[in-house]
């Protein structure tokens, strides 16, 4: 009987592991698309307006299944309001800096979660680190700094692309802080994925709604939106936020903080593709250079 039993538990455990890789995989796609599709809508939109459009067609889209499950609650709103508020510093801070650098830059600067994530979970838990994760943490951070401050290096001015980079790291330590509280969460209180994605969605769209009403009272307006600059907004919405955070919480779901953030090992490869095809933004090789020692650094620190 307790052979059978861990041979069950053995099979249970080989496919959450390969439900949470495929929830990471999915990450990555719709993940890398949002700084490019941003980007676009940024052309035409002010940062917050942008926000609040991703996030009422997001809660727009969650809300009848989430109301489907009985798992919406006034209680529920006002639980999860503080995790929903640590996750809505991510894309306000990225759209913010989506302003001043490119898309392309991004995925990369991501990349440090993984490596970070390990390092918190370290410090958290009050574990040794190894000497190997000790490495890759260094070589990973190395390689975000040399993105963040790829315009310095190129310019040698502290230009505004350099702010934009910084606001992207800051936005990516929001993203890992979110990460471990809302698997806090679906611990604690048994809240499924789709119930933390909505109320995630709900809050940031009651963050950025008085912003939104500033830029409009302050910049009119926008008169030269087209059919593209509307699809932009609408993607980033549906595909870049509700399932991309959907397959995140998933991902924390059926396997660990640290396997979750693995999708941004993949991300900088769709989202530096389609900045190039897209926006026709230029690779460089001191850009390959830090996006390699980014990857490869976060690769190291999350081995086992």
């Amino acid at each position: 009987m307790n052979i059978f039993a861990k041979l069950l538990e053995k099979k249970q455990t080989a496919e959450q592991a390969q439900l949470s890789l495929f929830f990471v995989m999915l990450a990555a796609f719709t993940g890398g698309s949002v700084p490019v599709a941003g980007k676009y809508a940024l052309a035409v939109f002010h940062p917050f307006t942008v926000v609040f459009l991703r996030f009422l067609l997001a809660s727009l889209f969650l809300l009848p299944l989430v109301y489907k499950q009985k798992g919406f609650s006034w209680q529920n709103l006002k639980t999860l309001f503080p995790v929903g508020l640590i996750g809505a510093l991510n894309p306000i801070l990225l759209f913010i800096a989506l302003q001043f650098t490119k898309a392309s830059f991004s995925p990369l600067i991501y990349a440090c979660i993984p490596a970070l994530t390990a390092l918190y979970s370290m410090w958290l838990f009050k574990h040794k680190i190894e000497n190997h994760k000790l490495m890759g943490i260094a070589v990973g951070l190395l390689g975000v700094g040399v993105i963040v401050l790829l315009p310095y290096f190129e310019t040698g001015l502290l230009n505004f692309s350099v702010f934009g980079n910084m606001l992207i790291f800051l936005a990516a330590l929001a993203f890992l802080l979110y990460g471990f509280v809302s698997k806090k969460k679906q611990t604690e209180l048994k809240i499924t994925p789709l119930a933390l994605t909505f109320y995630f969605a709900v809050v940031t769209l009651l963050v950025s709604f008085p912003f939104m009403l500033f830029e409009l009272y302050r910049y009119g307006v926008p008169t030269n939106v087209s059919v593209l600059h509307v699809a932009s907004a609408v993607w980033v919405g549906l595909v870049g936020t509700s399932i991309f955070y959907l397959s995140y919480q998933y991902a924390l779901k059926h396997g660990t903080e640290v396997t979750a953030s693995l999708f941004t090992y993949l991300q900088p490869i769709s989202g530096i593709l389609l900045a190039a095809v897209v926006l026709h933004e230029q690779v460089t090789l001191p850009f390959m250079l830090g996006g390699v020692l980014a990857v490869a650094g976060a690769a190291i620190a999350s081995k086992k």
